[in-house]
């Protein structure tokens, strides 16, 4: 079984028990009467006639309406979890998931990041998923069941994460050539922990504009896709920078967030991605390096 970490996946644990287990009663009871029937009316070689049965009214009711009364109770079972899955208290955190072709964006009201979902440990959160381009599915299946992010649209997805850690999720609809490459990162952290990393994330980038990296940055076609905050940098076609460096991963998870891996994403994003929408860089050795110390002070 595997191990309940949310209210929500507890809802989602059950129903699934309870199908299954009426499946495995009614495949019982059909291979019993199946067997029985087998055994009971077999070819003797005595020359006895074939049984013959015509019509057996009181059957054939039994056995339209078990069936139906099965599906009412799981009908009632599922809108039960539904709602619990999908509503949260007035007081709940929501963040705003955004999918993009292959990344995942963040809103936290007016707090913007990418990738790496934050949620403090014992609060209910509504995660409200959409999408900017084609449907992705956002789905952590240790913390919930998954919900479609559609363009234009609005679907809702309530968590209240029990236990600390960091969990793994991923998009689950085939969106495009890197569907693959689109996890998600969730960390649940104590509610001092999250608000100190919230009010972190709120502020604008720590480092100096006068720093080499930040002149490459900002002289650079970088700024017409990311944001900056606290730069002239305001580009909304790929993740905010603000805080770059707090996360772990780059490129949606597909590789660790350090200089090494930072140089290369900078000179050929399609090398480690590929597919993916940015562009690759000619930068000078010395203009890289700088760059890549730069992006990597942006905590």
């Amino acid at each position: 079984m595997p191990q309940v970490t949310t209210p929500q996946l507890q809802s989602i644990l059950d129903i699934s028990t309870f199908v299954f287990a009426v499946a495995i009663l009614i495949f019982v009871g059909v291979e019993a009467a199946l067997l029985y029937a087998i055994f009971r009316f077999r070819e003797r070689g005595d020359d006895r006639p074939a049984a013959r049965f015509v019509s057996n009214q009181r059957l054939e009711i039994a056995w339209t309406i078990a069936p139906l009364a099965v599906l009412v109770v799981v009908f009632a079972l599922m809108l039960g979890a539904m709602q619990r899955i999908s509503a949260a208290p007035a007081d709940a955190l929501v963040v705003r998931v955004i999918g993009h072709q292959w990344w995942w964006e963040f809103r936290y009201g007016d707090v913007v990041t990418a990738n790496e979902l934050h949620l403090p440990v014992g609060k209910p959160a509504l995660l409200e998923i959409t999408s900017a381009d084609v449907i992705h599915s956002f789905w952590v299946p240790s913390l919930a069941g998954k919900r479609d992010g559609v363009p234009t649209q609005i679907q809702r997805l309530a968590i209240t994460p029990m236990q600390e850690g960091t969990f793994g999720g991923a998009c689950a609809e085939f969106c495009g050539q890197e569907h693959a490459w689109m996890l998600i990162t969730v960390v649940v952290e104590s509610a001092d922990q999250f608000q100190t990393w919230l009010d972190g994330q709120r502020g604008p980038a720590t480092t100096s504009t006068s720093d080499p990296g930040a002149q490459v940055f900002l002289s650079s076609t970088c700024i017409n896709c990311h944001t900056l905050r606290g730069t002239s940098a305001s580009g909304t076609a790929g993740p905010d920078l603000t805080h770059f460096a707090s996360r772990a991963t780059l490129g949606a998870g597909v590789a660790p967030n350090d200089d090494a891996h930072r140089a290369m994403w900078i000179r050929d994003a399609g090398a480690l991605k590929p597919g993916a929408l940015m562009p690759p860089f000619a930068f000078s050795e010395t203009q890289l390096a700088d760059l890549v110390r730069y992006l990597g002070s942006l905590k």
